[in-house]
């Protein structure tokens, strides 16, 4: 062997035996899945395939520097067509290792599948050709590779040495999940399930580890678009938000932690399914807690993997997902490594916090339907809020209406986590995700934390045509009656006239309309909510006429303004104001307008005869979140005035006419015109 040759040979043999291993490792990432070993197959594929692609360089520099000037034409073109394969499969190598397997991505696990498989055919027409046309030389030249056999056992070796440390390292730091709760001397004082009077479940109805729930700074390593959106909404604040610290504190107050476990499976699942909420416990109303700080976090919903029913109180099954490489471990170049294994082969992650479940608006029932019974209210069964219910008998499930166009069909996802562009690993291929901000009508929370954005969103969210509001102009029928004779086609596109007559008492219809809402309006918690209709009544001079749903100066809400809400009753009839739930045996009365339909309220008010003609009738469907005695109660020192947002607006000027005339006076006044227009 030539002495000039032998740096190359070596570079050969090494680069041969490395891409042997390779080969071998990506199809064993591919048969074995999830298993330990082929996700320490998959670190190890990564880490040879860098020194590959680091070892290609000198070996490029060699070979083009001894071929030079040689005219091999087919020879030296396989071998363009090779290096240029080898390019792709390099680069979209690296592209995998830094960005992962990503849903936008997928085309260059393709590409670096395909284009290894064409370094093999071509590689080998290349040697094949070098062979044939040039047989004299093939002695000395194949000498070079006389050693790649001890190459390739020397690499074989190591990677069976260095699996062994790998899986050894794992196993070393590798700590249980403990399935006992946090809490010694857990109660059961509604029986022998643990979480109940919450309808959650587990595997084998065990605890699950407070380490296991607490992943988000985990979970935002990668998915940072999502983690930002997550933090402003409120189902990260479900458990932090005051009126909820207040309703929680009062529950644990007057019945005892454990009665929290009612609220918890949905503002705080990590309080509840870790064990905490017995005595000696922290509920996580408690500032400080990780279920305070976290409320409804990541592993809260995608840890979901089916539902235990549709009647909400977290009516879910949860199941821990499995683990990764180090997917405990402490040791941050550990922890690296197990982002790497996730990302790299990202098929059971997908699997274990994207159920299909989660894509139905099913799985909103767990929590956005309620019920409480005897066990809570020590009463009885009573129904409660139920969006799902509400959106499954609305057009919009397609179920109910046969009529309604299936394009129009919509889950609750569809409102509430709109697309949105990002460059999040689980984005669509044309950069969609679905926003975890929830917005929807919680400008309390908004206000509160001054996120004048997020409001801004809010109030946009909720103007979008959702719910509309008309006022029925005042036709006067007898305004029409004429003994002449006129053509037929006059009298059918004839519109009747409308204005009022001073002094006389008028009456409007406003008419309020929930074309857009997937559920009733208002939804949500409307015992403590406010949604009225507000109708004023000037006149030209801008004097007052008529004035109601208006809002006095310590921010309460007229007394006899028409509002939409649920008036929840205890055992004494009293009204549950204080949303004290545990307290309600019954409802006084429920208000709501179902999805595709609406309500018509009536006002009456008298035409002062100082009005100045015309008058402006103006009505407006308003929403605020919290009624004002009950925000003062439940923020205490924090309250402060909380915004009202017009949802849609109708505005209606009619003139004023000065005497009332009778229909006989009509009926003289046309008989005179005729005899006039005959005289004439």
């Amino acid at each position: 062997m030539k002495k000039s040759t032998r740096p190359e040979a070596h570079l050969f043999g090494w680069l041969v035996s490395l891409f042997v291993v390779l080969a071998c490792s990506g199809f064993i990432s591919y048969l074995f899945g999830h298993h330990t070993f082929a996700q320490i197959n998959s670190l190890l594929h990564l880490t040879f395939g860098i020194l590959w692609s680091v070892l290609l360089l000198p070996y490029i520099f060699l070979h083009f520097k001894r071929i030079l000037g040689v005219k091999r034409t087919w020879v030296f073109l396989t071998g363009l067509a090779t290096l240029f394969i080898i390019f792709i499969t390099v680069f979209s190598g690296y592209e995998l290792l830094f960005n992962g397997q990503r849903e936008n991505n997928q085309s260059r696990y393709q590409w670096h599948f395909f284009s290894a498989l064409g370094i093999v055919l071509f590689l080998m027409l290349h040697i094949f050709l070098h062979f044939v046309t040039h047989r004299s030389e093939v002695k000395n030249r194949f000498q070079t590779t006389t050693f790649i056999p001890r190459i390739f056992a020397s690499v074989v070796v190591a990677s069976l040495i260095a699996t062994g440390l790998l899986w050894q390292l794992d196993t070393f730091t590798k700590q249980a999940y403990s399935t006992e709760p946090a809490v010694k001397d857990y109660q059961y004082p509604y029986g022998p399930h643990p979480f109940r009077p919450s309808q959650t479940e587990t595997i084998d109805k065990q605890f699950i580890d407070e380490k296991a729930l607490t992943t988000t700074e985990k979970c935002a390593s990668c998915h940072q678009d999502i983690a930002r959106q997550w933090y402003r909404s409120a189902h990260r604040q479900a458990a932090s938000d005051k009126t909820y610290v207040t309703n929680v504190t009062l529950l644990a107050t007057k019945k005892g932690i454990e009665a929290t476990r009612y609220c918890e499976g949905c503002h705080a699942p990590l309080a509840l399914l870790s064990g905490q909420l017995s005595k000696g416990g922290q509920h996580a109303g408690i500032a400080g807690t990780a279920a305070n700080i976290e409320g409804v976090n990541c592993q809260s919903c995608h840890g979901i993997n089916k539902l235990v029913h549709n009647k909400g109180v977290a009516s879910y099954q949860f199941k821990i997902n499995q683990p990764y490489l180090f997917e405990t471990a402490e040791n941050h170049l550990l922890k690296q490594l197990n982002q790497l294994a996730i990302r790299y082969n990202p098929e059971q992650h997908k699997q274990d916090m994207a159920a299909d479940i989660l894509a139905s608006s099913e799985y909103c029932s767990a929590c956005h339907s309620q019920f409480i019974d005897k066990d809570v209210n020590g009463w009885g069964w009573i129904k409660m809020q139920d969006e799902y219910a509400a959106w499954l008998d609305s057009p919009y499930s397609g179920i109910n209406d046969p009529n309604f166009s299936h394009t129009n069909q919509q889950r609750c996802q569809d409102c509430h986590m709109p697309l949105v562009q990002s460059d999040d690993p689980s984005a669509s291929p044309d950069g969609y995700i679905r926003s975890h901000e929830f917005f929807a009508a919680n400008s309390m929370l908004t206000t509160l934390n001054q996120d004048m954005e997020a409001q801004q969103k809010i109030v946009q969210f909720m103007q979008s045509n959702k719910v509309r509001i008309s006022i029925e102009p005042p036709h006067r029928k007898d305004a029409t009656i004429n003994n002449m004779p006129i053509n037929q086609q006059l009298r059918d596109a004839a519109v009747q006239p409308f204005y009022f007559y001073k002094g006389e008492q008028a009456n409007i219809k406003v008419i309020v309309a929930n074309i857009g809402v997937g559920h009733n309006f208002p939804g949500g918690t409307i015992d403590i909510n406010q949604a009225w209709v507000a109708v004023q009544v000037v006149d030209a001079e801008g004097q007052t006429i008529f004035n109601s749903g208006f809002i006095d100066e310590q921010g309460y809400l007229d007394n006899n303004a028409y509002q939409y809400r649920s008036l929840p009753t205890d055992r004494q009839g009293q009204i549950v104001w204080q949303h004290d739930l545990f307290n309600m045996v019954g409802k006084a009365s429920v208000n709501i307008i179902r999805a595709g339909e609406s309500d018509v309220v009536n006002y009456q008010f008298k035409i002062p005869y100082w009005a100045k003609s015309p008058i402006s009738l103006s009505a407006q469907i308003k929403y605020r979140k919290l009624n004002t005695r009950y925000a003062k109660w439940a923020l205490k020192e924090l309250y402060t005035p909380l915004p009202i947002i017009d949802l849609s607006r109708a505005h209606l000027a009619v003139p004023l006419r000065d005497k009332l005339e009778t229909i006989d006076n009509l009926h003289a006044k046309q008989q005179n015109l005729v005899a006039d227009t005959v005289i004439w």
